[in-house]
């Protein structure tokens, strides 16, 4: 079964309104059964109002996005939207919301995910977020699985893989050196294929996972892309769901 980490439901999308039926028909192009959802972009997120919309679909599972900034608030968010929208995991923004991934404003929303058994969605690789600081993170709730968002991009450099390396270490290294800690692949290019053998090498097939970043990004060709790196059966099965099924829980 194919899961996508990582899709959001903006209401309007290209200047035309967007709804459920219009991410799973992009999902349902690739092939996709189930795929995890988040809302829109925010300092205050409306995890509320994604409920609604992807209530009563078993293929649709609700991630809560919060701003640690909001203290105990964010937290009490995190929670009910757990316990109350039915929601299974946590992303968190520290590009965009400007606080360190690794600051002590995180630690109450990890313990958090701990305490409530879900996996927590963090940026990859970017200011607030690079791989010592995702590692400090990670090592503080090793129960805790973190995927981190490595968008591969052909446009610019591939930092998040370490072409060339950002001084405080490769993410892949600091995958290997932290079992609780995946790699998320989202805006997949063809042309650097290379690099997931790279990473697998480093990793291993259980800690990679495939994301559309869907609308934006479209779920056919990232599909397409694992596909075409040609890393066999059993390789393919993990990362187009089968380690997500594991940290989500879907089994």
């Amino acid at each position: 079964m194919r899961v996508d980490f990582q899709t959001y439901m903006p209401r309007i999308y290209d200047g035309k309104p967007f709804g459920p039926k219009d991410l799973m028909a992009l999902e349902d192009e690739a092939g996709v059964e189930q795929f995890v959802v988040m809302p829109e972009i925010s300092p205050h997120p409306d995890n509320a109002g994604l409920a609604k919309r992807i209530k009563n679909n078993p293929r649709m599972i609700g991630c809560a996005a919060v701003n640690p900034a909001l203290g105990d608030e964010a937290v009490a968010e995190f929670e009910r939207s757990v316990r109350e929208l039915g929601f299974k995991g946590l992303r968190l923004y520290p590009m965009l919301d400007g606080y360190p991934i690794d600051g002590k404003i995180v630690q109450p929303l990890l313990e958090k995910a701990r305490d409530l058994g879900v996996p927590v969605t963090v940026d990859g690789c970017s200011e607030n977020c690079m791989p010592v600081q995702i590692a400090a993170a990670a090592r503080w709730f090793p129960e805790v699985p973190i995927i981190v968002d490595v968008g591969f991009r052909p446009a610019a450099p591939p930092v998040s893989l370490g072409l060339p390396p950002p001084p405080d270490g490769l993410i892949a290294d600091v995958a290997r050196e932290s079992p609780n800690i995946y790699l998320g692949l989202t805006a997949l290019a063809a042309a650097e294929l290379y690099l997931i053998k790279r990473i697998l090498g480093a990793i291993g097939t259980d800690r990679l996972i495939f994301g559309s970043n869907a609308p934006s990004g479209i779920p056919f060709l990232a599909v397409g892309g694992i596909q075409l790196a040609r890393l066999g059966d059993a390789a393919e099965k993990a990362i187009l769901g089968g380690t997500l099924r594991r940290i989500y829980k879907l089994d």
